[in-house]
């Protein structure tokens, strides 16, 4: 509604009765058929929301003439533009400048106003005056509203049960009869689409009609409960309003298998489980203290949203938009309410402000997660490792035999222990060289020759060359090094040492460069084993300069199944620095260290999660004749990235 002239209103106030209804005809005939006790929530916000919350509702950038209708305290307040009027007096829609709004025929003074395009029916306008008279009653909206227990009408029929008494009672609002009974077949036909979604077998008709005792109906309902068809009915639902699907959604709509949650909700229907623990599961199950593995996997409800793997989109916006995503679905599913309006502006109709919105919206924002998903097939994190029974038993196994090991370095750690400090105490360890070759090198290069040769061997193996985003055998580049000759980057380009450098997530591994960094470069990559990292989700490792500090990474699928460290120290730049990263194969974040002139530097940890392996395994993305996905160590800078 639009903003109230209260000029020339006495005439229409004193037509609008003192005793009862007294107003068109049309609406005067509604308001007879009405309920004698309207529900706020039920019969008037449904009208307040559509025709009048566009310019009197709770979206504080949208109020016409200071009104608002959508809580008491605004509503029966005195006009601002009005002194001594009032849009609204609890028992007396002939003093409620509303009615005299509502019913006016005057496109001056009508409400919704003609520009508005909105109208009211008779009903409508016969809801909004009696509603008035009988007290202009708020409710809070139901979402917030506590079940109770409703008492039980009185009908003019013979109800079977209770239930029948509300369908009579609305029947009998709406002047409608209801039909004859059912036969039994057509009953039975009924039950079993409402509760199984399938249709009774010929023998299951055959025994319900030769049954004639008195519960047979009664029977055949429990049959229909106790059948594991029940949950795959109840599990649609739930599947619907959780947006399950077994591919991603967007574009490059890739198969994705989150059936196991499927199989988990119709499990929970069939067994009949709690709502509040069913909820509790889904939304924070892997939170709850020793969280079983059914417990966590409850909370796929919230990574069903669509997800993009598009190689040209702005993974932060996705990212962003996934977080809206389980924000909507939450408030929708779970709390029975559209918080998604509140993204752009206060709701319109819902009590819901955009800052309720975004504090919602906090909570999933702090879930690691990239907005672009891996391009090869690998699941998005967070994942789980879902084993059969057999294979939980070759765990176990396999983890008493790690235990033992455990124990065993205990022992021995013990035993040794006292000779270590006798043999420290000597001395004798300060006399071990500190630059010394490590003992069985893989790969060696220096640049003197002013050739890419592995002075270990092994040459003709591997096709050292340097390149290019999509370009190969790109110039040597020579600059004078600390010793000798450097090979020049200018961060572009990357020195590629094709199968050198592919470890597994098991093997211990070191690589140490020399290298020369200049002032401006705040991040850049010095080496890596990846394959255009974001579009694979930086599946391999690196070693890399990030915000003048060093970064190593091993990584199965960023963030959530990945270690990464980072030195407390920045990188000297415009010298020549020592740089080590060594792991030892451990798949722990302790195992992995970064050095910087010989220093082992201290690291803060970001993730420490690593369960599965960081190489591809000659994973072929495109059918049998496609290459090969398996790049080796690169130095210098990545797909779609710089580098030293």
């Amino acid at each position: 509604m639009m903003k109230i002239n209260l000029t020339s209103l006495v005439i229409i106030a004193v037509y609008l009765v003192s005793c009862g209804p007294d107003f068109p005809e049309a609406v005067s005939e509604e308001y007879k058929s009405l309920s004698n006790k309207l529900d706020y929530n039920i019969d008037v916000n449904p009208v307040l929301s559509d025709k009048c919350f566009l310019c009197h509702g709770p979206d504080k950038g949208k109020i016409s003439a200071g009104l608002q209708f959508h809580s008491p305290e605004f509503s029966y307040a005195e006009l601002p533009e009005s002194p001594g009027k009032f849009a609204i007096v609890p028992k007396s829609s002939s003093k409620s400048e509303l009615v005299a709004r509502i019913l006016s025929e005057d496109s001056k003074t009508i409400m919704p106003t003609p520009e508005s395009h909105l109208s009211l029916t008779a009903k409508e306008k016969a809801i909004l005056v009696k509603w008035i008279d009988q007290g202009a009653e708020y409710k809070d909206h139901w979402a917030f509203v506590k079940p109770e227990l409703a008492e039980v009408p009185k009908v003019n029929r013979n109800p079977v049960n209770a239930v029948d008494n509300f369908i009579y009672e609305k029947l009998e609002a709406l002047k409608l009869k209801p039909v004859a009974k059912a036969d039994k077949e057509i009953l039975l036909r009924r039950s079993s689409f409402d509760l199984i979604s399938l249709p009774p077998t010929e023998e299951e008709i055959q025994a319900f009609l030769s049954d004639t005792s008195e519960n047979a109906f009664e029977k055949q309902i429990d049959r229909l409960l106790a059948s594991s068809h029940y949950g795959e009915r109840m599990a649609l639902d739930r599947m619907d309003v959780a947006r399950y699907a077994d591919t991603h959604g967007y574009s490059n709509d890739r198969y994705r298998d989150t059936s196991p949650w499927r199989d988990w909700v119709i499990k929970a229907f069939n067994e009949n489980m709690p709502y509040d623990q069913f909820v509790t599961w889904q939304l924070a199950g892997d939170l709850l203290e020793n969280a079983t593995t059914e417990q966590s996997l409850a909370t796929t409800f919230n990574r069903l949203h669509p997800q993009n793997l598009d190689g040209g989109i702005i993974g932060e916006e996705f990212r962003s938009e996934y977080v809206a995503d389980r924000t909507a679905t939450v408030s929708q599913v779970l709390l029975g309410l559209s918080y998604a309006c509140a993204k752009c502006h206060d709701h319109k109709c819902d009590p819901i402000s955009q800052k309720d919105y975004y504090e919602m919206y906090s909570f999933f924002n702090n879930v690691d997660k990239t907005g672009l998903i891996p391009w090869d097939n690998a699941t998005p994190v967070r994942a789980m490792m879902l084993p059969t029974k057999k294979q939980e038993e070759v765990l176990a196994y396999l983890e008493t035999m790690v235990d033992k090991t455990v124990e065993t370095t205990e022992d021995v750690k013990k035993k040794e222990l006292k000779k270590s400090e006798k043999w420290l105490a000597t001395n004798q360890h300060k006399a071990i060289t500190t630059n010394r070759r490590p003992s069985n090198p893989i790969a060696e290069f220096n640049f003197d020759s002013k050739k890419l040769v592995n002075k270990i061997g092994g040459n003709g193996k591997n096709n050292i060359q340097m390149r290019q985003q999509f370009e190969k055998k790109e110039p040597v580049v020579l600059k004078q090094g600390k010793r000798g000759q450097g090979l020049a980057l200018n961060g572009d380009t990357w020195l590629d040492l094709d199968k050198i450098g592919i470890f597994q997530r098991n093997q211990p591994f070191s690589i140490g460069i020399e290298v020369f960094v200049p002032k401006e470069l705040e991040t850049g990559v010095i080496f890596h084993k990846m394959n255009s990292p974001e579009l694979h989700s930086f599946r391999g490792y690196h070693l890399k300069i990030k915000d003048n500090k060093l970064e190593a990474l091993l990584d199965h699928v960023y963030p959530d199944n990945a270690i990464v460290i980072e030195s407390l120290n920045e990188i000297p730049k415009k010298e020549w620095v020592q740089v080590t990263m060594t792991y030892d194969g451990s798949s722990k974040a302790e195992g992995l260290s970064i050095y910087m002139n010989g220093k082992k530097q201290e690291t803060t940890t970001s993730f420490d999660n690593l369960y599965k392996d960081i190489i591809f395994h000659g994973l072929r993305l495109y059918g049998k004749k496609s290459p090969k996905l398996e790049p080796g160590l690169r130095v210098g800078a990545v797909w779609r990235g710089k580098g030293i």
